[in-house]
């Protein structure tokens, strides 16, 4: 049986995985599958049925699957390079006994992750599809007592993101990391930003999820379904783990002004506000703005601060608590007081 895995920003605005995915479906028995936040929010939007949601990397998705043979990773990779990176590591990573290929649609590419003897090859050759070769995935190194990890297909002026986090803006093609017992020491061809970093106490050189991005643009985003419920859910620097968590909510206070953007830009798609605590430092991962109305920013001196007092004096730590949404926000603002620089409502 054949797992179809769907992963990126804009997967499923483009018409090539649609195509994909109905005459795959035609020719093998197969389930599919979409991981990534913003490739779920694209599937939404497109209202394709039938594909399931999964809230873990790639490599840990597969190697968890069960009753499969073969695999086919379907992504839009930026360039053929970081197409070649991303299933370079996902091959290293994963544990999974059958083949495994990754289909890029972007430059309608295929690649053979794990070999195996399917006739998905002699299929998708001669509908258009090259054959390209792997160039490895996780490079690290030691240079004296450092472990030192170079990060492959980024671009100069993309920004750095270590777990969804931005640490940085990309200003050579050639990124490596210099990490010493777990603490990250140096970033060589990064302009780094110190708030972002310092959030990163230590890391495994080896497992670390890290990204290049220019960012995303946003789209114009319909109501997909209006969610009920007496919750409200706390949201700090991780937007990426709001379909976990999307169920019995009637709004959301975010922390960080990329995480209330992307926040607001999804749970528009579901009737939710939000109470977004933003202090303008905003690196641009997301472009464009979009919330549901009931919405409102905090903009005040620093996001952090005031969002962990928000989260002790509030949620009493509690990534959600049950509260009229209403009366929270002016409870916010009044606790805020005149810590708020500036209020925006949509």
């Amino acid at each position: 049986m054949l797992a179809l895995l769907f992963h990126g920003i804009d997967i499923f605005y483009d018409e090539e995985s649609i195509w994909l995915l109905q005459n795959l479906s035609e020719k093998y028995i197969l389930k599919s599958y979409i991981v990534g936040t913003m490739g779920i929010t694209s599937l939404f939007d497109s209202r394709i049925e039938g594909v399931e949601l999964i809230f873990k990397r790639p490599s840990k998705a597969i190697s968890e699957l069960e009753g499969f043979d073969k695999v086919i990773i379907v992504l839009k990779a930026r360039s053929i390079e970081t197409a070649k990176a991303f299933l370079g590591t996902i091959g290293e990573r994963v544990s999974f006994d059958g083949e495994i290929l990754g289909i890029d649609i972007n430059t309608r590419s295929l690649f053979e992750v794990k070999p195996g003897l399917s006739d998905i090859k002699t299929y998708l050759l001669p509908l258009g599809y090259k054959e390209e070769y792997l160039s490895g995935g996780i490079d690290v190194k030691e240079e004296g007592d450092l472990l030192v990890r170079s990060v492959k297909g980024c671009k100069p002026g993309e920004l750095l993101l270590f777990k969804g986090l931005v640490v940085g803006t990309v200003t050579s093609k050639d990124v490596k990391i210099f990490v010493k017992d777990k603490k990250i020491q140096n970033i060589s061809g990064v302009k780094i930003k110190k708030h972002g970093l310092e959030k990163i106490k230590e890391i495994d050189i080896y497992s670390i999820k890290i990204d290049s991005t220019p960012g995303f643009e946003t789209r114009d985003s319909t109501l997909i379904k209006k969610l009920k419920g007496d919750q409200i859910l706390f949201i700090n620097h991780d937007a990426y783990s709001i379909y976990k968590n999307l169920s019995n909510i009637s709004g959301a206070v975010t922390v960080g002004d990329d995480t209330t953007r992307i926040s607001g830009y999804i749970l528009k798609r579901f009737g939710i506000p939000v109470i977004g605590i933003i202090d303008g430092d905003k690196d641009g991962v997301i472009k464009g703005e979009q919330f549901y109305t009931g919405s409102v920013l905090f903009h005040v001196e620093k996001d952090d601060i005031e969002g962990d007092k928000i989260f002790s004096y509030f949620f009493n730590k509690n990534s959600r608590i049950k509260s009229d949404y209403k009366l929270l926000r002016v409870n916010i603002e009044n606790f805020l007081g005149e810590k708020i620089l500036k209020k925006i409502e949509y």
